[in-house]
């Protein structure tokens, strides 16, 4: 499987390069400043914490860290390879990659704005349950990952280093609250040893459902296109994600159509007709719905307008 969006040219693997000296530079500069502010006590250890808007080139070259990693991508596209299985994240998803796991990152059609942890929790919370696998942004968490970013972007007083980490705690807790779908009951018609397996599945399928996002999809054709009856692909979507097939997908439509709001003129009913919803109004119900604002407002806002 290849990525999305890797470039071929000569100088593709010296502006890798130049991606990881950038990040590396933004480690340093985390540590310094950390060391400057002498925040001590912080909830959780803190390696690295940047956001960064990259360019349709961007890749950073096979690497890895001795302690967790979380990738939230506000915008655009992003590829990764972790250990060799791909993630496609879109807008508002996460990613948690364990230590020692090797990750390479790409583009993925279009320029990515994404914020990276690298970071330490052992000692208050256990991400394990959530790591390897792509995570949907829970609607109550959105105002605490838009401040965390403000925070990141520009750090106000002594106390930010403190104030970013407690975000970035409370924003894994919801993520890994919200990856549970009853509390305290274990998901039902999961193998543990064909979680991997059943995690591809819904891999695949998703990818069906991003390549086709411009017509109506059914369930049957979905499941068909993995080789899995509709109860069946029913039942790995809710043991593995907490939802449905049918929510996954409308959740896709959606996240396409944040993107063509933000970044193309196209008028919200051309957008409707590109994400596979031929009726206005039922596109404009159900964006309203997911999100909380109507397309318009949300296009107004450049995205920034959430209920």
């Amino acid at each position: 499987m290849a990525p999305a969006c890797p470039a071929a040219s000569a100088n593709f693997s010296q502006r890798s390069r130049r991606v990881v000296a950038v990040e590396e530079a933004n480690v340093g500069l985390f540590q310094h400043l950390a060391r400057l502010a002498n925040v001590s006590g912080l909830p959780l250890r803190l390696e690295a914490l940047f956001y960064r808007e990259a360019g349709l080139d961007y890749h950073v070259a096979p690497h890895s860290h001795g302690i967790h990693q979380w990738f939230f991508l506000l915008h655009g596209g992003m590829t990764i390879s972790v250990d060799g299985v791909f993630h496609e994240l879109h807008p508002e998803d996460s990613l948690i990659i364990a230590p020692g796991a090797v990750r390479e990152t790409w583009c993925r059609t279009r320029a990515p704005g994404y914020q990276v942890a690298i970071f330490d929790a052992a000692a208050v919370l256990d991400v394990g349950p959530i790591c390897g696998r792509v995570l949907q942004l829970p609607a109550p968490l959105r105002e605490d990952v838009l401040a965390l970013i403000a925070e990141v972007r520009h750090p106000i007083g002594p106390d930010a280093k403190l104030l970013s980490s407690l975000l970035i705690l409370r924003l894994l807790l919801g993520l890994r609250r919200a990856a549970q779908p009853t509390a305290g009951k274990p998901r039902r018609g999961l193998s543990a040893l064909n979680v991997h397996e059943h995690q591809q599945v819904v891999a695949q399928a998703e990818a069906y459902m991003q390549c086709n996002l411009y017509r109506p999809l059914r369930r049957a054709e979905i499941a068909a296109a993995v080789n899995l009856s509709e109860p069946h692909l029913g039942r790995l979507f809710k043991a593995v994600t907490g939802g449905s097939v049918v929510g996954r997908l409308t959740g896709l439509r959606i996240d396409h159509a944040k993107a063509l709001l933000r970044e193309s003129t196209l008028s919200v009913t051309q957008i409707a007709g590109e994400i596979g919803i031929s009726s206005f109004s039922h596109f404009s119900k159900t964006f309203k719905n997911v999100t909380g604002v109507a397309p318009s407002d949300y296009r107004r806002t450049g995205g920034k307008a959430y209920s």
